[in-house]
């Protein structure tokens, strides 16, 4: 009987558990994530993205090439960096070609630039380090928000459970030996 417990724990986990080591490691597909992937909402990989873009431009490359390089490094993951790419390749023009970006976090500001630098020649690479600072400032912002709702959080445990019963079981008793001590 000892023997068929552990098996029963054993059969039950394996049906449970996801079928290989892509689902524990992060390697499945979310349906909540967005269409362009898991980094479409991250405000972090897309200044790292537009921080990267600004350095191919920095070090001489066309846009379309550094987009392209930007592109490689989401390996797996169809991004819209790979759809700009393309488009400019095939020489769209760059108010449509860089509208693919316009819904990820500070992608809009960037197209504006690309698109604004296509017209007129101005630098892309400082344009790319504001719109990269905005996006760590903000999400910086977030973080000390996000603790700060845990520092209450914290404290609701405190005031729900832990005073009542300093009151009770602590306070009540001393007030009620010193009234009866008052009494007498």
């Amino acid at each position: 009987m000892i023997g068929l417990f552990p098996a029963v724990l054993v059969a039950a986990a394996l049906v449970v558990a996801p079928a290989g080591p892509a689902g524990r490691v992060g390697g499945g597909t979310d349906p909540k994530a967005p269409r362009d992937g898991p980094f479409a909402a991250d405000p972090e990989r897309c200044a790292a993205d537009i921080e990267l873009f600004a350095a191919c431009v920095s070090a001489g490359l066309p846009a379309a090439t550094a987009a392209a390089a930007v592109a490689d490094t989401h390996a797996g993951v169809r991004s819209p960096w790979h759809t700009v790419a393309s488009l400019t390749a095939l020489g769209v023009e760059p108010q449509r070609a860089w509208a693919e970006l316009r819904h990820l976090p500070g992608g809009e500001d960037l197209a504006g630039l690309v698109t604004l630098s296509a017209t007129s020649g101005t630098s892309l690479a400082q344009g790319c380090g504001r719109i990269a600072a905005q996006l760590r400032a903000g999400a910086e912002d977030r973080a000390k928000a996000k603790a700060e709702r845990a520092g209450v959080l914290i404290a609701i445990p405190l005031t729900a459970f832990f005073l009542p019963a300093f009151f009770v079981l602590g306070l009540a008793p001393a007030v009620i030996s010193l009234g009866a001590t008052l009494i007498k």
